[in-house]
Formats: C-alpha cells, structure tokens, sequence
C-alpha cells in the first residue's frame, strides 16, 4: 500500500512540475509576441488616437 502511494505521489509530481513548464513556456511565448491591436485600431482615426 505504502508503496502504491509513493508511485502514484512521484507521478503527481512529475505531472505538476510538466504542467508548471508548460504554463512557464505559454507565459514566455505570449510576451514575445507583438501586440496588433494598436495597428489594427489605427485604421479608425479616432479609435487610433485613444489607442496610442
């Protein structure tokens, strides 16, 4: 019994510790990325001048 636990508490921690990179690699990914709201709401001049 003792020994399920161990097995299934070493799991969990893998599972945590892939999900916590995962999460870590989404963060980094989504400041790399441009932000084309600003372009996007410069085609309306008075959107443009409030977005910038």
């Amino acid at each position: 019994m003792a020994r399920r636990l161990t097995i299934i508490t070493l799991l969990m921690t893998v599972f945590a510790i892939s999900v916590a990179a995962a999460v870590e690699t989404d963060a980094r990914r989504h400041q790399k990325k441009p932000q084309y709201g600003t372009a996007i709401a410069c085609n309306i001049s008075k959107v443009c001048k409030t977005a910038l």
